[in-house]
């Protein structure tokens, strides 16, 4: 009985954290300009708003992850064999990064989302 009752206890927290933080967003075809989300997923930064530019940063896959809005919806792409989109998009929560750097919030980066990649926490 007491392993049913620990079994139903570690369920009910798992569906709690994972369904307590809002809206999980797969149909990507929702996001509009200023719309926010939480990326939790390893995330390639560019400072500048050119698709070849250089990857200044990398996101940790945490689960804080990468609070975002977006500026801007940029064009669809083929990025590592995903198929996806890029973002202009400010960053509303401060964050760690791959090299150890803490990036305060009000950044602005060029992003690329795989279609598969769910957002977190989505808001119109």
């Amino acid at each position: 009985m007491k392993k049913v009752l620990l079994y139903i206890f570690f369920n009910l927290i798992f569906i709690f954290v994972t369904y307590a933080h809002g809206i999980t967003l797969l149909d990507h075809s929702k996001v509009n300009e200023l719309s926010s989300f939480r990326i939790q997923d390893e995330i390639d930064l560019r400072i500048e708003k050119d698709y070849s530019a250089e990857v200044k940063y990398r996101t940790l896959n945490h689960e804080g992850g990468m609070k975002v809005t977006v500026l801007e919806i940029l064009k669809s792409d083929v990025q590592e064999n995903k198929y996806g989109k890029w973002f202009y998009v400010l960053l509303t929560a401060p964050m760690w990064v791959d090299t150890g750097e803490w990036i305060e919030k009000y950044h602005k980066f060029l992003i690329f989302i795989p279609n598969d990649m769910p957002l977190f926490d989505f808001e119109e």
